[in-house]
């Protein structure tokens, strides 16, 4: 039976709480209890980086804010409207499945290329000729990720993901979105605050341009089509697809698992494209 795992309510995203104890929640979850917990801990900061962007990308698309006064009630309310996100993530709960058999979380497949070890997809792993200093895994020996892991890996990749040669035949691979620069996040006193304060006005023209058809990558039909160096909004930004990742789960004794994967290039992202969150000498 093909294995499922729910990002919506299956625990994955690892947070702390207010007394220091660390926790793993689903989406739905860690956004209704933001306000009782501290902070997003990631396997890394880029993990963490990464989660932090997609958890705004649920936020913008369910509650804007338009401008001042939205934002000013969103935070009066000291928590987050959880009808509102039990209704959006409820409706797109089917694109929340990481090994969805049509549309997986942030995946794609390209019959283009080979199966490959996950250590690619993980920036402190050693692969290929790309070693690292206190990492020894090979490329035969593997890695084993369980499904929470691979969807963290998999979120910070397409978000993280360095410029390199793919398969011979096909282009290379481009950088990221925040590959490049320093993510600046400001940090309140529980996760509540700390997302509200790097939820920007949206749309809004001064942050990026912006197109009616900005939607996140999950709602869209095809998030590399059409082909685009520049984002369509800030939700597509915030959720660009750099990557065509697709995870090949095992079925093991301890539930699915994953050693496997196939990745190739995906969008292109031109470099003039200017990240709120980074700043600019």
């Amino acid at each position: 039976m093909k294995p499922t795992f729910d990002l919506v309510h299956a625990p994955w995203i690892p947070c702390t709480a207010l007394d220091g104890e660390p926790i793993e929640l689903g989406l739905l979850e860690t956004l209704v209890r933001a306000h009782e917990l501290r902070e997003l801990q990631g396997d890394s900061p880029l993990v963490t980086a990464a989660l932090y962007r997609l958890l705004l990308a649920v936020l913008h698309r369910v509650f804007g804010p338009e401008d001042d006064k939205a934002w000013a009630e969103l935070w009066d309310a000291g928590h987050w409207d959880a009808g509102r996100l039990e209704a959006y993530l409820g409706e797109w709960r089917h694109r929340f499945d990481l090994f969805d058999t049509e549309r997986p979380f942030y995946q794609a497949p390209d019959d283009r290329v080979r199966p490959k070890s996950v250590s690619s997809l993980i920036h402190d792993v050693a692969s290929g000729n790309n070693p690292v200093l206190f990492d020894h895994h090979t490329d035969d020996g593997g890695i084993t990720l369980t499904p929470a892991q691979a969807a963290r890996m998999l979120v910070a990749a397409q978000v993280f993901g360095m410029a390199g040669l793919c398969s011979p035949g096909l282009p290379n691979f481009t950088e990221g979105a925040c590959t490049r620069g320093i993510v600046f996040i400001v940090q309140g006193d529980t996760l509540f605050e700390t997302l509200a304060l790097n939820l920007l006005l949206y749309p809004d023209e001064d942050t990026m341009q912006h197109s009616l058809e900005d939607r996140p990558a999950w709602e869209m039909d095809d998030p590399f089509a059409p082909d685009r160096v520049r984002p369509l909004g800030y939700l597509d930004y915030l959720t660009w697809q750099n990557r065509r990742v697709l995870f090949l789960p095992e079925d093991t004794h301890d539930g699915a698992m994953v050693r496997r994967m196939t990745v190739a290039p995906a969008l292109r992202l031109d470099n003039s494209v200017l990240d709120p969150m980074t700043h600019y000498r």
